[in-house]
């Protein structure tokens, strides 16, 4: 069979034919229709969880029960669930569990573009990197033999380009699910007397599997009777072959962590210059220079953005009688305006209501309202991660408070899936440490900037299925919050009325904006 996939449709696609049975993650770009794909499949499960964190620790629960299980996110969610993959990494697994960190050279959708290659070596997790489709969906079963094998999670690596390009996948096998029995072992109680003990086993554990680097097809080695070696990985080989072809010698790293001594000194022993390209941090060529092998790479290939095959002939100064599209070129050019939101949007009016407080102080967070900011509205003055829109305000609403500028206040500012991601912690600490900005919820019933997923207050679960929804007013009510109020924020009076009532407050108060989005209401 021959399917025509995304590198995200692929990765969907090899988790259910290779017996994927638990899958969850947190809605966001690239890696956002991984999940939504494996929804559509029969015969598994799959679930939104409210965040990255909650969804690793999901996972590892149906992974301890025998369940082969994969987590989805984009990079940054990988920073929300740091805590239990670092802890993962020395319980290790019963079924094979797969985690896709979707990065984002270039920040087309992000706060940063943070290389999360880092995190496969900071957490002791070994990390395959795909270069297309067909491997996304290949590496899926090589991901759960080496995870099984050695009884440890595994980092599948994507990025962008790879998420959303769509080339061939050859499928050659029928789906197969296979359920171990629910493992009791004293590993999965990490107390320092066992973890001790867990972390020795985990350094042995890397330690095999870069000496059997040769047993999976975890590196290809193209020999070009060339004195140019190059060694690159994910979709920067294509890049290579681009601009290379078959002039030089490549090898291809197909895990990019941990990464074989043997196989590099065996292609080092082929040619005489040795050459790394990579996107983002020098992290293949610290390894190598780790091993007392020179090589250059950062020294001329660029460490910030994706890269390009003009950016590669630039670096090694190769003519090209081809025009691409330069970075400076794209800054230069995209300078269109543009509405900060669609048209119909309750965004529109609040931030337009919002933006004639110019006293205030405005801390947003990671959302649709994040272009709040631009044109023509200039509202928001902050935002840094998910949920941070009520910590920050909290933190500079008291910082004022504690030089004596009461009356300067404070507006923190979130969506309804991102209030039950990261943001009831947040709030919280607000009321734990007694502090009195104005926090709005801007309650869409949606997760829109990602694609319109739902969330815990929408009632639909991932496949659609009703769920009671999670009603915000009365959370507030149980948190004993007293000043509470909903509004209708596709009303210009309401808002402003809503928000002159918030800042007459010299207390706590929290806003609640109930309108749906205006594309959810098209679905």
């Amino acid at each position: 069979m021959k399917k025509f996939f995304t590198g995200n449709e692929a990765i969907a696609y090899g988790f259910f034919i290779y017996g994927g049975q638990f899958a969850s993650g947190y809605p966001g770009t690239p890696s956002t229709e991984i999940l939504e794909n494996i929804a559509k499949l029969k015969g598994l499960y799959s679930e939104w969880a409210p965040n990255e964190k909650v969804a690793v620790e999901s996972a590892i629960g149906a992974s301890y029960a025998g369940f082969r299980s994969l987590v989805a996110m984009k990079h940054v969610g990988v920073n929300v669930a740091s805590d239990p993959i670092f802890t993962l990494a020395y319980t290790g697994v019963n079924a094979g569990l797969i985690i896709v960190s979707a990065d984002d050279p270039g920040i087309y959708s992000s706060q940063n573009e943070q290389d999360n290659r880092n995190y496969s070596k900071f957490a002791k997790i070994a990390m395959l990197e795909p270069s297309n489709s067909q491997e996304c969906f290949d590496f899926v079963k090589l991901a759960f033999i080496i995870s099984e094998s050695y009884k440890i999670p595994i980092f599948i690596r994507l990025t962008t380009r790879i998420c959303h390009s769509k080339s061939i996948v050859y499928i050659n096998e029928n789906r197969t699910a296979n359920f171990l029995p629910i493992n009791k072992e004293k590993r999965f109680d990490p107390i320092p007397s066992i973890s001790r003990r867990l972390h020795i086993v985990l350094e042995q554990k890397l330690l095999d599997i870069a000496k059997n680097t040769n047993n999976y097809p975890l590196v290809e080695e193209e020999n070009n009777n060339s004195d140019i070696g190059i060694i690159t990985s994910g979709v920067c080989y294509n890049y290579v072959k681009e601009v290379f072809g078959i002039s030089v010698s490549i090898l291809k790293l197909n895990m990019v962590y941990p990464i074989s001594y043997d196989t590099i000194k065996r292609f080092l022993g082929n040619v005489k210059n040795l050459y790394v390209i990579e996107e983002l941090d020098p992290f293949i060529e610290e390894q190598i220079l780790a091993f007392g092998i020179s090589c250059i790479g950062k020294k001329i290939v660029p460490k910030v953005m994706d890269l390009t095959p003009q950016i590669i002939r630039n670096a090694f100064n190769i003519p090209s009688h081809y025009s691409f599209m330069n970075k400076s070129n794209y800054v230069a050019t995209n300078k269109n305006k543009s509405k900060a939101f669609c048209d119909g949007c309750f965004y529109n009016i609040f931030f337009k209501v919002l933006s004639n407080y110019k006293d205030l102080i405005i801390s947003s967070d990671i959302g649709c309202y994040s272009m709040s900011g631009g044109e023509p509205y200039y509202a928001k003055d902050i935002a840094i991660c998910m949920g941070g829109g009520f910590s920050i305000a909290h933190g500079i609403q008291k910082a004022l408070s504690i030089q004596g500028i009461s009356q300067k206040r404070v507006i923190g500012i979130m969506g309804d899936s991102t209030f039950f991601h990261s943001g009831i912690t947040s709030l919280i600490n607000v009321i734990y440490n007694k502090s009195n900005p104005i926090l709005v919820v801007l309650d869409n019933k949606s997760t829109s900037m990602t694609g319109l997923q739902d969330n815990p207050g929408t009632g639909k679960t991932l496949q659609k299925d009703y769920s009671k929804p999670i009603d915000i007013f009365k959370l507030l009510q149980a948190l004993n919050i007293e000043n509470i109020r909903e509004f209708n924020p596709f009303s210009l009076v309401d808002t402003t009325n809503s928000l002159e009532w918030a800042i007459s407050q010299s207390s706590l108060v929290v806003l609640i904006a109930k309108g749906k989005c205006i594309l959810k209401g098209r679905e």
